[in-house]
């Protein structure tokens, strides 16, 4: 069975900023793409303050938005911005390629 796995460098709350366009669908207000420091507090942090400058409160610090947001994003262009992401998105089309060939 072909597996794709999604681990996230460095960490998963990251992989919900970098597409301000869809961040701003999702939630109604744009998010900027952080800076690659190694620093999990604060990627926790930064979905949780941009929800609430949108005048939302989150339930969850912002991951209850997260499937809409995924839904929104142009996943092309964040991997052309995000080698982690490229590595996941990559993989995902080479298990879908794999699919073709079962």
């Amino acid at each position: 069975m072909p597996l794709a796995r999604a681990i996230p460098d460095p960490h998963i709350e990251r992989r919900l900023l970098p597409d301000g366009g869809a961040f701003k669908r999702a939630v109604g207000r744009g998010s900027e793409a952080p800076d690659r420091k190694c620093d999990r507090n604060r990627y926790k942090r930064l979905p949780t303050e941009a929800i609430r400058a949108a005048h939302i409160q989150p339930s969850f610090g912002g991951v209850e938005f997260a499937q809409d947001i995924a839904r929104e994003m142009d996943l092309a262009r964040v991997a052309r911005t995000d080698r982690s992401f490229k590595h996941f998105v990559d993989a995902f089309n080479d298990v879908f390629q794999g699919w073709g060939r079962l």
